[in-house]
Parts: structure tokens; sequence; C-alpha cells
């Protein structure tokens, strides 16, 4: 295989694995490395036609570098090609034909809002390039009368409260029940904490208290999607931004998931401050979940972060012991699992900030129980897989006691001053693991295995080298050693 496709093999599948299928498949997959100068430290990206090696260039190109630097310890200039010259042409007249008309209805849609003499933001062709990511629709979803998603589980009732998160479970019981009295509400927290079922209970006790609310419940990627389509389609007699208006401005609620992924987005987050105004003056329900506190959201306009602050602000945090013990029952009696208190308690001590990861332990315990009892060993065996990638204390002897037993050398040799190549390369292979897998300083390893610092850092630096290269399949010995050692 050649060195260009070997090296856009590994961009495809790092971009494969960060990207939902649509957007891969559109702006990814028609790409191919045409030249890679190893000399002069320069790729070509081909792509079949102008729009799409401009939206790559536009938005993928400090990743592309990253994967490239990460793969290759080295620091490539990226440049980006297409193959017909004809095929850009043509696009780019399409997008200027359609800009011209989508300016006139985005400037009247913003007329109302927009102070005279403000730039506007929002020039379609590089919204387009610059933030479209395309939202992954949640086929467990219900749709609501009014085409809200809003799933049906996510309660009050089935909400466990805990000393990290009753202060946020009280406002957003408040806020389902006096829509309007804690206005912007803002929750924010750590993954698996909550925030999102906290959300959507809010979504269905306005339902159940307001028969004739108007609720809308999305991710940030869906309102930006959705404000995207209402530029690029919709029905030809009817104003498109009219359309996004009425979807998101005659509303009595608006719940939005993951607010932090309008950080620089200049255009999107234009669109949401007048929405948000407009919404926040006629005193309608406002509902923020973010994994960050306003004044921590990097790249966003400082006058969201004002009007976020102006709010209730309302953290969740890990759950403790206790928290985590009901949770954990709670979750049992909704899967119909009998599990011993003790087993329970070790679960509890094992996973301590992640409510998702109980759930998912819990649902393989049903899996593999069956019928059977569950078990210590059971639970054990589950955990040791799930968490064996939290980091745990490795000791140095362990890592040159299975080195030394992987490549079938003694502890003796390993520890000596001989310079045998059977001998030096797990050498080298233990110091790298010692420095990756503990905490010990160059001269503390150098002093455990009888070498100076300057020895135990060339012999870093020299595994760093086999392992961007794959010599002797280094990379892959040295992952199965760290698995023997996690498994200890």
């Amino acid at each position: 295989m050649s060195n260009s496709n070997f090296l856009w093999e590994i961009i495809v599948k790092k971009l494969k694995s960060e990207l939902n299928e649509e957007v891969f498949s559109t702006w990814i997959a028609p790409n191919f490395i045409e030249l890679v100068d190893m000399k002069n430290k320069q790729i070509t990206i081909t792509s079949n036609n102008g729009l799409i090696s401009e939206y790559l260039k536009n938005i993928f190109d400090s990743k592309i570098k990253e994967i490239v630097k990460n793969s290759t310890s080295l620091d490539f200039e990226i440049f980006y090609n297409y193959l017909d010259d004809n095929s850009i042409k043509e696009d780019v007249r399409k997008i200027e034909k359609k800009k011209n008309t989508e300016d006139i209805i985005l400037d009247n849609f913003l007329a109302k809002d927009k102070p005279s003499g403000s730039q506007n933001l929002f020039s379609t062709q590089s919204f387009i390039f610059d933030e479209y990511k395309q939202a992954t629709p949640n086929k467990n979803i219900t749709k609501s009368k009014d085409n809200t998603s809003i799933n049906k589980n996510f309660i009050f009732d089935n909400f466990v409260v805990g000393e990290g998160n009753t202060y946020a479970f009280n406002l957003a019981y408040s806020a389902a029940n006096d829509p309007g009295e804690h206005n912007p509400l803002f929750i924010y927290g750590g993954v698996g904490l909550g925030k999102t079922h906290l959300l959507h209970a809010i979504g269905n006790e306005l339902e159940k208290n307001f028969p004739n609310f108007k609720i809308k419940c999305v991710t940030s990627e869906q309102f930006l999607n959705d404000f995207v389509n209402s530029i690029q389609t919709g029905n030809k007699h009817k104003n498109l931004a009219e359309e996004f208006r009425q979807k998101y401005r005659e509303i009595d609620a608006l719940l939005i998931d993951d607010i932090q992924f309008f950080s620089g987005k200049t255009s999107i987050q234009t669109a949401f401050f007048h929405t948000f105004n407009e919404l926040h003056l006629a005193q309608k329900q406002i509902v923020l979940i973010s994994d960050r506190e306003p004044n921590e959201l990097d790249g966003l306009d400082d006058r969201l972060v004002s009007r976020f602050d102006s709010g209730v602000l309302a953290d969740i945090t890990p759950p403790d012991y206790e928290t985590r013990m009901a949770i954990i029952k709670f979750k049992c009696q909704e899967n119909n699992l009998q599990i011993d208190d003790s087993i329970i308690s070790y679960i509890s001590g094992n996973i301590t900030d992640n409510i998702r990861q109980i759930e998912g332990v819990l649902k393989e315990i049903k899996f593999k129980a069956d019928s059977k009892n569950i078990s210590l060993e059971l639970v054990e065996n589950i955990l040791k897989h799930r968490i064996k990638n939290i980091k745990k204390k490795i000791s140095p002897k362990d890592i040159i006691n299975i080195t030394s037993e992987f490549y079938n050398i003694s502890v003796d040799n390993m520890l000596s001053a001989k310079r045998n190549k059977e001998i030096v390369t797990p050498r080298m292979v233990a110091i790298y693991l010692c420095r990756e897998l503990t905490d010990l300083s160059l001269p503390a390893i150098g002093k455990l295995f009888n070498k100076d610092h300057s020895s135990i850092f060339y012999s870093n630096t020299k595994i760093t080298t086999l392992i961007a290269d794959n010599t002797n399949n280094i990379l892959e010995n040295i992952e199965i050693i760290k698995e023997k050692l996690t498994n200890l």
C-alpha cells in the first residue's frame, strides 16, 4: 500500500469514528490523497469538485493536520485540490444565485431585531461551509403533537434525587409548574449525570400541566440543522425564514440540550440570540443544558453569556455513595433484577461519577445473568471489563515482570547492563511503559533500571519512534502488555 493510501485510510478511519454517517459520506468519502511529499512535508488532498474541496479545507483542515501529526510525528502542510475546474464554477454559480435570493430573505427575517448599520452575519455560502453539521435523529424518541421530540421515559417521578442534583431538580420542577418564573434556567454539569433527563422531564410535565402549550425540545445540533434547512429547502410559495421563525418563536417553551455546541459558530449564535430575545421578552420559558457554566464556554458571544447569566444557574455534580446506591436499586427495580445489597454496594463503590455507566453495567448483568443467580464474581468480571480504561495504580514492578514474561527474558536480564538486542528492546518497552503508566520521574525510572537520566530519555524517545513506524509490530506488543497489566 502506498504512503498516500495508507495515510488517507488513517484520516478516514479517525473522522468516520467522530462524524455521523451523512456528514461522512457527503464530505469525507469523496476525497483521496493524491500526493505525499515527504521531502517538503506536503500533502495534497483531491476532491471530486470544488464545493467539497472548499468545505473540507474550511471545516476539517485543523483536524486533518492533527491526525497526520499524531500518525507521523511530523508537521505537514495540507493542500486542497479538485478534479474538474468546471464543477466548482457551476457549484458557485448555483450557490450565488440561491444566495442572492436567500440573503434578501434573511435580511428581512432579521430586520426587526438587528440594529441599523450592524453587520449581516448570515452569508449563506460561508455559513454552509463553516458551520453545517447534520444532526442525527434519535429513533427512540416519541414525537408529540407539535413535532417536538420529547422522550416520554424521562419524567420527574423516575429521577433519583440526591445531594448533587437537588437544587437543579427543584428548579426544573418549578419551571415545569410555573413557566417563566426562572428564566432562563441554565443547568450544567458533566456527562451522564441526568441533565438531559431533567430537560425532557420539564417537557413532559409542561405537556401534562399545560396541554395547549407549544413546546420545542431539541439539541443545539437540531436547532442548527433546522436553521440550515430553512435556508436550503421549503415550500416555494412560503417565506423560508418565516418557517424557522414560526417553529422557534411562536412557541411557549424552548428546551435546548448541549448548548455548548454553539461555541465558535458565529452565525448560529446570532440566529439563537434573536430567538432568545423574542421568547424572553414574551416571558416564554427557556431551559438550556450545557456541560459547563456560561462563562466557561469559550467562543460564545458575550451577549449570550450575559443573557444566560441573567437567569438561574444550577449545576449537577457526580452522585455521592448514597445516591448511587439509590439509583442502582431504582434501576434494578425497573429491570426486574434481584441483586444483593453487598453487590449493589460493590457497584456503587467502583462507578463513582457517571450514571450512564451504572445503567450500562445493569443492562449487561441482566443479559449475562439470565436465570442464574447474580454473583459477585459475575459483577466483578463485568466491572473489570468496563472500568479497565480508568486510570489505576500500576506498579513499576508489575510493568517489569509482565514485560519480561511477554518477551520471555528474566527480570535479572531486564535490569542488567547487557546490550543484546533481545534484551535491549524489552528493556526500552518497560522504560516507556513506566514513563506512560506511572508518575515516576525520569531519574526515578533511571534508578529502577540502573541507568542515567540520558539513557532513560533515549529509550523513551526510541520507542516512540518505533511506535510511529510500528517496527516489528511494536505497537501491538505494547497494547498486549498494557492489557495484561490492566487485568492484573
